[in-house]
């Protein structure tokens, strides 16, 4: 259905401001944008990761950490097989139980580990989603148990390592990601259960071991941003680990797409060529989660912020030919390039079909238990400040490098919805992450959001230059839902640009 245009004013708000400098959303890298040349489809078909789904109520795995030969870099190791990461499809009230073993050598914290839930509303603590203290350094190994909430909204989250000061090497470069998905979200819907299922990680991994990036003295910005479109130079993007892969539909078939953007540093514009996206879900949370939206959101593109997810469904072309493709992205003067490229292409079925639909990973969405649960938010308790800044040594919050031993900056009161302004006085845009709670999307540069979306991730746009060398800071309002009990004790919130992350832009909250 079409979604009343007031209810896109967020959505239209971030394109222009993304899509600005690149002249516009006029083709795949706008006017008078000469793209870098898109990789040659490969030609292989496009799988989803073996799926690890709940038994009585657990999801269990076995997870090596250990080195990718044809990178050189850190990789998971699933299943015997070096640089897969399995799909952890459960309900909420399940549990996820991951061994997590660190098979690499050598010593230094680019080579210890452990994992980040990201978006789940779930303990921060031992033996959960605990960034702060869980880490295995070679040799050892971690035991997680985290216990997914009954309350969790069904929808798709993913997990990452979340080592400070390694998270743009392990997760950005040497791509270590992978989904979670929480069933339920087709209950809501149930033409989503008979649909195919894709689950789309996108990851921006270095081209080889002779990479300008392969051996970084210490984390840094990589600005490089001589055109906004790129290229990006050193990396570039898959889908599902491989390099424009083909997705096999039928003309007039629809299918779910569940896009996971778990590049380093890479906003994605996704546009599938003719057709606008029927969006139903945007961080894991269902549209119509917040009162009153409809339940799907038709956009001719969207951005992804770095983290983001966005869920969305298909229909195959008439003519049985087009793209998935990433626009140019304007990430401001002084940010890094988001060149367009072809992310996979969508072909109709042929005589290969076969191919195209290994035994391994869900295809059919499963109805679960759960269903979509709106949300009313009460009016805020507290009102948070929070600044973003930069210099040549680092990158800050509210003017503060990000310690390990520091203390909590904010202590948010379990039970409680708080109001929080970040505001950007950069020339870059900065991607604002909260682990553990999800918010409400009220204003972007003092623009009120007509109908508010639930985000785990936002990007807060580059600073307005004003007269005299003045300037306006960008700034986004949201509101940040504390009320779930299971989310108490140590957290984090950070720019979720990895390499901002790991020069300093993050900062502790001690959830009470």
């Amino acid at each position: 259905m079409q979604r009343p245009a007031t209810v896109r004013s967020a959505i239209k708000l971030s394109l222009a401001l993304a899509l600005a400098a690149c002249g516009g959303g006029g083709g795949p890298s706008g006017p008078g944008v000469l793209p870098p040349p898109n990789p040659p489809s490969s030609g292989t078909p496009f799988r989803n990761a073996p799926a690890v789904r709940a038994r009585n109520g657990v999801a269990a795995a076995d997870l090596r950490v250990t080195v990718n030969p044809s990178t050189g870099l850190p990789a998971f190791e699933f299943g015997g097989k070096i640089g897969v990461a399995p799909t952890f499809d459960v309900s909420p009230g399940d549990r996820i139980v991951i061994r997590l073993h660190n098979a690499l050598t050598g010593g230094g914290m680019q080579n210890d580990i452990n994992l980040h839930f990201h978006g789940m509303s779930v303990s921060p603590r031992a033996p959960g989603d605990d960034v702060l203290t869980m880490m295995a350094s070679p040799g050892e190994t971690l035991h997680y148990d985290v216990l997914v909430p009954k309350n969790q909204q069904p929808g798709l989250y993913w997990y990452h390592p979340h080592i400070h000061g390694e998270t743009n090497y392990q997760v950005g470069l040497a791509g270590m990601s992978g989904a979670i998905v929480v069933e339920g979200l087709s209950q809501s819907d149930l033409s989503l259960a008979k649909m195919k299922e894709r689950i789309i990680i996108v990851r921006d991994v270095q081209d080889g071991p002779g990479s300008r990036v392969a051996n970084r003295p210490k984390p840094m910005d990589e600005d490089q941003n001589a055109h906004p479109c790129g290229p990006d130079q050193g990396v570039h993007l898959t889908t599902n680990n491989v390099v424009r892969p083909t997705i096999r539909i039928a003309p007039g078939e629809s299918q779910f797409f569940r896009v996971v953007n778990a590049t380093g540093h890479r906003h994605l514009v996704l546009q599938v060529d003719g057709q606008q996206l029927q969006v139903v879900a945007i961080d894991g949370y269902a549209l119509n989660v917040n009162p009153g939206d409809p339940p799907v959101m038709n956009v001719n593109r969207y951005v992804i912020p770095v983290a983001g997810r966005v869920e969305f469904v298909v229909t195959g072309p008439a003519s049985g030919t087009s793209e998935l493709r990433t626009l140019c992205y304007n990430s401001g003067p002084g940010g890094d390039p988001d060149p367009p490229e072809i992310l996979a292409d969508i072909r109709a079925p042929d005589r290969s079909d076969a191919r195209d639909e290994p035994a391994a990973g869900p295809m059919l969405p499963r109805l679960g238990t759960a269903t979509v649960k709106p949300l009313v938010v009460p009016k805020a308790t507290t009102q948070r400040l929070v600044r973003l800044t930069e210099d040549a040594n680092g990158f800050y919050i509210n003017g503060q490098a990000f310690q390990p031993d520091a203390r909590a900056m904010f202590s948010p009161k379990d039970g409680t919805v708080e109001q929080w302004t970040v505001l950007n006085l950069t020339q870059e845009v900065h991607d604002f992450h909260m682990h553990q709670v999800h918010f409400l999307v009220q204003s972007i540069n003092d623009a009120p959001v007509t109908d508010p979306h639930w985000a785990d991730t936002i990007v807060v746009p580059p600073r307005i230059p004003g007269a005299n060398g003045t300037f306006k800071p960008g700034s986004v309002v949201v509101l940040a839902d504390f009320r779930s009990p299971a989310i108490r004790g140590m957290s984090l919130f950070h720019c979720h640009i990895l390499d901002h992350e790991d020069a300093g832009m993050m900062a502790k909250m001690q959830i009470l």
